[in-house]
């Protein structure tokens, strides 16, 4: 395989993971405004576990637009 498709492979998996991620975020976000906020109902677990997903996404979103870049650069050194 060459460069530009081992890229499209990893830019691919980091997608799906991403889609998951924001899927499970969409998810406690839906639970967040079905439940009241109060001592009893929503934790500081719950806020913990959508602060990890948004730092994971944004992580996510970085290394594919890393990717991208990396592959446009090898098209553009490649096609010079």
């Amino acid at each position: 395989m060459d460069f530009i498709t081992e890229i499209n492979i990893a830019i691919t998996k980091i997608e799906t993971q991403l889609d998951q991620t924001n899927q499970r975020l969409a998810e406690l976000e839906k639970d967040f405004t079905d439940v009241k906020l109060n001592p009893y109902g929503i934790t500081t677990i719950d806020f913990q576990e959508r602060q990890e997903l948004l730092e994971d996404s944004t992580k996510m979103e970085g290394v594919i637009m890393g990717l991208n870049l990396a592959k446009d650069t090898y098209e553009s050194t490649v096609a010079a």
